[in-house]
């Protein structure tokens, strides 16, 4: 009796092994992700771009501060982005009508006027220097 379990052991330990290979040569049980075991499909990594960093970054600088143009892209510079990407950037916020340098313009004199006493050509030439063009430095200090 003893060698007749032998045999039934050996025989299911072939037929076990046969049903692996099978499976193997199926494409079962050869992954290596618990999601495509499951049948769930792995998850799609997309790579972000610097500029779609850079737009990012220069949103959040814009939620809290006002900046010129060049300021914005000099910003973007310093935090370590290449003048492409960050010229690239402000022009996609410009371009998507995100940013208004009017606007941005009224609010940096309004942030100059709160901790300091400004001429009114005094305010436009601080903003000029800042890197606002002329007509938005006016307007800026007009709209304060």
């Amino acid at each position: 009796m003893i060698n007749t379990q032998k045999k039934r052991s050996w025989a299911a330990g072939v037929l076990a092994v046969f049903v692996m290979m099978i499976g193997v040569a199926a494409g079962f049980g050869t992954s290596t992700s618990p999601q495509a075991a499951r049948g769930v499909p792995a998850p799609v990594i997309k790579l972000v771009s610097e500029k779609s960093n850079a737009v990012a970054m220069a949103r959040e600088y814009l939620a809290y501060s006002s900046f010129s143009k060049s300021g914005l892209i000099g910003q973007l510079e310093f935090e370590g982005f290449s003048y492409s990407d960050s010229s690239a950037a402000v022009d996609q916020l410009e371009a998507d009508r995100e940013v208004n340098w009017y606007v941005q313009a009224a609010k940096s004199a309004r942030q100059y006027r709160e901790y300091s006493p400004f001429s009114r050509q005094g305010l436009i030439e601080q903003l000029e220097f800042e890197g606002f063009t002329s007509q938005q430095a006016v307007y800026g200090a007009d709209h304060s």
